[in-house]
């Protein structure tokens, strides 16, 4: 993948946590959240993007639990889990 330092973080979390990351190349991104059942209940559609990405994501109005953080490029899938606490 053309995706560097990703970074998920506090994790676990109480409400927001962070995403990060550097895409080295020029490519239309998806960031979603998922829920165990696998609601999504944030998404994020990044087009022609490429440098450095960084944002807040808030689940606070969220059951407690794992969720899941998927980062979508044109070579595939990299899933992170968060735990909301």
């Amino acid at each position: 993948t053309s995706i560097n330092n990703l970074d998920v973080y506090p994790n676990p979390t109480d409400d927001i946590f962070n995403v990060s990351f550097i895409s080295e190349e020029i490519q239309t991104l998806s960031i979603r959240v998922l829920n165990i059942v696998g609601e999504v209940i944030y998404e994020e559609s990044l087009e022609q993007f490429v440098g450095e990405y960084t944002k807040q994501i808030s689940l606070g109005d969220y059951s407690k639990g794992m969720y899941f953080l998927e980062l979508i490029d044109d070579s595939g899938v990299i899933i992170k889990k968060v735990l909301l606490d």
